[in-house]
């Protein structure tokens, strides 16, 4: 059976933003849209390179990074990028912003999993 090692959620007034890691290695957002009184979700696997170009977005080294990810035929692009003291997370279903606390939180939790994802526990 497959445990979370993260489960962290960023709660906005009608969208989620949920980053989780499993003890396989496996690294997800989860974008979330309230729809009524239900949650609709997005899910999008991440690998290790797109959590260090996140990383680098989160410390200003960059601007902006985007990805594309196929997963059985179902494409979904993923964009990041900052407007200070924001940062930004969307795919074409949700957008949720980031305050400078939450993306201090991200940041350690993004670090811990790229390290964790190339450990072999």
């Amino acid at each position: 059976m497959v445990k979370l090692v993260i489960n962290k959620a960023f709660f906005g007034k009608n969208n989620c933003l949920k980053a989780t890691l499993n003890d396989s290695g496996d690294f997800y957002f989860h974008f979330g849209i309230l729809s009524g009184e239900k949650w609709a979700w997005k899910k999008v696997k991440m690998n290790d390179d797109e959590l260090g170009s996140i990383i680098l977005v989160l410390e200003g080294k960059k601007d902006s990074v985007s990805f594309i990810h196929d997963f059985k035929g179902e494409k979904t692009q993923l964009w990041v990028n900052r407007k200070e003291p924001y940062m930004f997370l969307k795919v074409k279903e949700v957008s949720k912003s980031l305050g400078e606390g939450e993306q201090a939180v991200l940041k350690e939790l993004l670090r811990y999993s790229a390290l964790r994802m190339n450990m072999n526990l």
